[in-house]
């Protein structure tokens, strides 16, 4: 007899709605697997022990599973998280009381990838900027059959410059060449550099797109500075889908507002949801574009998630 608890599965979009619901995502092939299964949509804190109390798998996205928490739940054998970085569990701990902590890679590479090649081409078409003008009358009323308000330009030929060359970034390198950029890949800080890889400090210098596709690390924490995107050119865009914390808010909101880069689309931020006070969302910063955590999150990523996951578990319950 095995039980098993999803702590947070509001995470994971529309699970209690109908098949026909659009973006429902179906938790059935996970659940089966469990002689108990017990969702529910958010846990806090003071809520994790008694939900988890006798609980042979966790399943979890963000819920912080600590080492006091642990050595509460003697039952427990797995925890199975919902996406890839795992920093809300102790691993160490886990080591310790003999738990299985298990996470999913490469479910959603090419969404993200995905992402942040639209923000490439919102750049370089001014889609957003265009539909607010056509929202706003001004086309209604213009004297001409066209507006060209906001000057446009062509991706092909342009240099992207990705940092991170796991799978995402490979995703987003094959998307950019079939448009015919020039794509290179950055050697990452205090990292050996592969055959492929250009040196960042220069190549940050000669790119009119930078892509965030790297790791949050020691290394890679707030890399993005005053200091990187002085280096950028003033007509370059940063992108960010990776990890909120690989940037320096305070400086990338002065570099937007003086104009230091062209413009920044993100997707995280380093803290979601994020405070009121956030330096990147307390002025009206034109040349800013930002999402709510949503590059993992197509249809087709979140059930090839629960795909995975239900092998992962198959193959050790």
């Amino acid at each position: 007899m095995t039980t098993a608890v999803l702590l947070d599965a509001d995470t994971l979009g529309n699970w209690q709605g109908n098949e026909s619901d659009p973006g429902f995502v179906d938790l059935s092939p996970m659940a089966n697997l469990f002689t108990h299964f017990k969702a529910y949509p958010l846990t806090s804190p003071e809520q994790r022990l008694e939900r988890c109390k006798d609980a042979q798998v966790i399943i979890t996205n963000k819920v912080i599973l600590d080492k006091a928490l642990l050595e509460q739940l003697p039952e427990l054998k797995i925890i199975q998280l919902t996406a890839t970085g795992m920093n809300n569990v102790d691993l160490e701990a886990c080591k310790e009381l003999g738990i299985t902590a298990l996470n999913v890679e490469d479910y959603s590479s090419f969404t993200v990838a995905q992402l942040a090649f639209q923000f490439i081409l919102n750049f370089a078409t001014r889609t957003i900027e265009h539909n607010a003008l056509v929202k706003s009358g001004a086309w209604q009323t213009s004297r001409v059959f066209t507006l060209t308000n906001y000057p446009t330009i062509e991706v092909a030929g342009k240099n992207l410059l990705i940092i991170g060359q796991g799978n995402i970034g490979k995703n987003l390198a094959k998307m950019a060449q079939a448009f015919q950029m020039n794509v290179q890949f950055a050697q990452l800080p205090n990292r050996p550099k592969r055959d492929n890889q250009v040196s960042l400090e220069d190549a940050i210098k000669q790119a009119d797109f930078i892509s965030l596709n790297c790791p949050l690390s020691d290394d890679t924490y707030q890399m993005v500075d005053s200091g990187f995107l002085q280096k950028m050119k003033t007509s370059g865009y940063l992108i960010n889908t990776a990890r909120g914390p690989i940037i320096n808010e305070e400086d990338l909101a002065s570099a937007l507002e003086k104009k230091i880069i062209a413009g920044a689309a993100l997707d995280v931020l380093s803290q979601e949801p994020p405070e009121k006070d956030n330096p990147l969302l307390v002025k009206d910063l034109s040349n800013l574009v930002v999402t709510p955590h949503i590059a993992w999150a197509s249809q087709e990523a979140k059930q090839r998630l629960i795909a995975k996951i239900k092998l992962q578990l198959e193959a050790i319950i």
